[in-house]
């Protein structure tokens, strides 16, 4: 039987938390105005970035992500499941567009981002049902304001810890950085909205430990790679505080809202737990099965083990090894066991630093990597830079941006983008793809792949101290 005095102390531990959160947004939000108040420029910047993004956002796309995106919101706002296989032309009978077409799996995340997409149907169908460019902003406003709140929140974290001028040096990266505009608004990915709860959760590890949690949750609940950072922020907690109490209250927060989070959503509406449990276990699969018919359409992405597209090149028949689907799992526990060992004074910069080494660490040694995801590892490099006073350092995150531009262009291509507004690109990026010249494809992916790691990496053991914290 349960408790009842412990049920209440829940009740109670969980509602002092939403209040914490909600206090916090308001409390910083007369913080943000002053920004804007005190510097004209950033505001103009601030405009300039929306509006290029509201510009962008209805015409672009990712030609698969996108068109996934589009019927899971139909799926949602109609009771469906998100991770059912839908066949677009059922869906969009009065959308005329020879590319809503075909059969598409559903999202391979938690129910959440499933959610926002039945929201933005809901909201599309109420002010002009069957516009499909509306359709297609109304999917990405999540994206557009993560982005803007992002550079709002690095702006005052930064203001903080180094100074006014580099953090408007940063708010004006994210406001007009290519990789982040294509990898985001303009493909229709929400990685930043992933790392947005992800750096809220590493500044207030220490002072706001509960808001800490709740963020962390939601950002693995928006997409589970960020389950990397779980027991790197409990081993933080425990090196500060020297408290079992605080780390087991920090996971149970954490686990607990990400269960709940993706469990209630699939009681609430019926859906199977079994269509979950496969988008959810495909992230442990070698190749990107998720295209119709099961096809091994490519390996790795931007993973390194996109070297396998090259390999087939010599010899078809080359399979790669399954154990490699779990590398990065060992990779990541040694990543834990240095940094207990080894961390000794504790601090928000300490935390980024290493936030960084085990992304770094993952994404290198993890079998899929789709290029958005690294939104999150550029992300966190760029804080280890600023925060480590080599400001020398931009130039290798102005080359590191162009490399993983270089990157989409080659691996969608970025032709494809445009088959929202000029269908006929679309068959021409497959033509490339599947034609004589093909392997172009495949050996750039691998070199540029190579390329920004080797830049990581040197600059890791170069700048030592970002092992110490």
């Amino acid at each position: 039987m349960v408790d009842n005095h412990l049920l209440n102390k829940m009740e109670i531990s969980f509602k002092n938390i939403i209040y914490s959160f909600f206090g916090f947004v308001g409390r910083e939000w007369d913080s943000v105005k002053s920004i804007f108040i005190g510097n004209p420029f950033l505001f103009s910047a601030l405009i300039l970035g929306l509006l290029l993004r509201l510009f962008l956002a209805p015409f672009l796309g990712h030609p698969y992500d996108l068109r996934i995106f589009m019927a899971v919101g139909w799926a949602v706002a109609n009771g469906i499941t998100p991770y059912g296989k839908y066949v677009l032309q059922t869906i969009f009978t009065e959308v005329s567009h020879p590319h809503l077409t075909g059969s598409f799996y559903g999202i391979g995340y938690p129910p959440l981002w499933g959610l926002v997409l039945g929201s933005a149907y809901r909201l599309y169908s109420i002010l002009s049902p069957n516009n499909i460019y509306l359709y297609i902003l109304t999917l990405k406003l999540p994206i557009i304001v993560g982005d803007i709140v992002v550079s709002i929140v690095l702006y005052k974290i930064i203001e903080r810890e180094v100074n006014t001028d580099i953090a408007s040096k940063v708010f004006l990266f994210y406001q007009f950085c290519p990789f982040i505009i294509i990898a985001g608004v303009v493909w229709g990915m929400f990685d930043m909205l992933v790392f947005l709860f992800s750096i809220i959760s590493a500044y207030t590890l220490f002072s706001r430990s509960d808001l800490s949690a709740v963020s962390l949750s939601i950002a693995t609940s928006l997409k589970p790679y960020v389950i990397i950072l779980i027991p790197l922020y409990a081993i933080f907690i425990i090196k500060k505080f020297n408290s079992i109490h605080k780390t087991s209250r920090y996971l149970f927060i954490v686990l607990s809202l990400l269960v709940l989070g993706t469990l209630i959503p699939m009681f609430i509406y019926g859906w199977p737990l079994s269509n979950l449990y496969c988008a959810l276990t495909s992230h442990m699969t070698t190749t990107n099965f998720y295209y119709e018919g099961g096809n091994d359409y490519t390996y790795g992405a931007a993973s390194p083990f996109n070297l396998y597209n090259v390999l087939r090149l010599v010899d078809p028949g080359i399979k790669p090894l399954n154990f490699l689907n779990y590398l990065w799992i060992g990779v990541c526990l040694a990543t834990y066991v240095y940094v207990f060992l080894k961390s000794n004074t504790i601090h928000f910069k300490s935390i980024v630093n290493y936030s960084f080494l085990t992304s770094l660490a993952f994404f290198s040694t993890r079998f899929w990597v789709s290029e958005q995801n690294l939104i999150f590892l550029l992300s966190f490099f760029i804080l280890t830079v600023v925060l480590s006073g080599k400001q020398r350092e931009w130039r290798t995150i102005h080359i590191l941006w162009i490399l993983l531009v270089a990157f989409i262009i080659v691996h969608v291509p970025v032709t494809s983008f445009l088959w929202i507004i000029q269908p006929r690109t679309l068959n021409v990026a497959t033509a490339f793809c599947n034609g004589p010249l093909g392997y172009v494809r495949w050996i750039s992916m691998s070199l540029l792949t190579f390329s920004w790691l080797a830049i990581l990496y040197w600059y890791s053991f170069k700048e030592r101290g970002i092992w110490q914290g």
